[in-house]
């Protein structure tokens, strides 16, 4: 019997102790604070739904709870309840959500600026690309160009160096002509000057035989 006492005694104040400590005021609208345990007792204060009181004495029909500073009374249980009624939560929701979907805006807004910031950065490498090809085309003409120039500038230097070796060439054979020229001419010439001194050696004397023939 003792067992079964202290049982109930024992579950009897887990029951206080569980519902004991801070309550909530269910979604109805407002609730009376009465002076005692009964509809009978006088009306100390109007609660209204969603507001904290401290429950120091539960019941099963009126619990005795401190209100906002300080001041204690009455008020039915069932309007208690241990969790913030559900038009709190949602202006708690409400009032949390409305800077986060602040937040996304700007987010949204920010992601649209790095979109088109993107989108100009993409052009610009494109045409950055795009210039760089061209450069790089213009480099390999030009570095073909250069490549064709150094091998004609081979072939006049060759050119040159072959007009330089056949004037060389013909000043050797000019002065080769002109030298036999000269010796031919001289040989011509003291050939001719033979022939007209034998001439005149003849006829010397073929003027000194016609007077001894009379």
């Amino acid at each position: 019997m003792k067992k079964i006492i202290i049982v109930l005694v024992i579950t009897a104040l887990w029951s206080v102790s569980a519902f004991a400590g801070t309550r909530y005021v269910s979604d109805r609208l407002e609730i009376t604070v009465r002076a005692g345990a009964g509809n009978e007792y006088r009306i100390i204060r109007m609660l209204n739904s969603g507001q904290q009181v401290e429950v120091i004495e539960p019941g099963d029909d009126w619990s005795r709870v401190r209100i906002p500073g300080g001041q204690e009374g009455w008020t039915l249980t069932r309007f208690l309840q241990s969790d913030p009624p559900a038009r709190q939560t949602v202006q708690t929701l409400t009032a949390r959500l409305e800077p986060l979907e602040l937040e996304r805006a700007s987010l949204r807004q920010e992601n649209e600026r790095l979109i088109k910031m993107n989108q100009e950065i993409e052009g610009e490498l494109k045409e950055a690309i795009k210039k760089f090809e061209a450069s790089v085309a213009a480099h390999d003409k030009l570095r073909e160009e250069s490549s064709e120039f150094l091998e004609m500038r081979e072939e006049h230097e060759a050119l040159l160096s072959g007009i330089e070796e056949k004037n060389l060439r013909i000043e050797e054979l000019e002065g080769r002509v002109t030298e036999q020229f000269f010796s031919q001419a001289i040989t011509w010439f003291l050939a001719g000057a033979g022939v007209l001194l034998l001439g005149m050696l003849l006829g010397s004397r073929s003027k000194k035989k016609r007077p001894g023939l009379r």
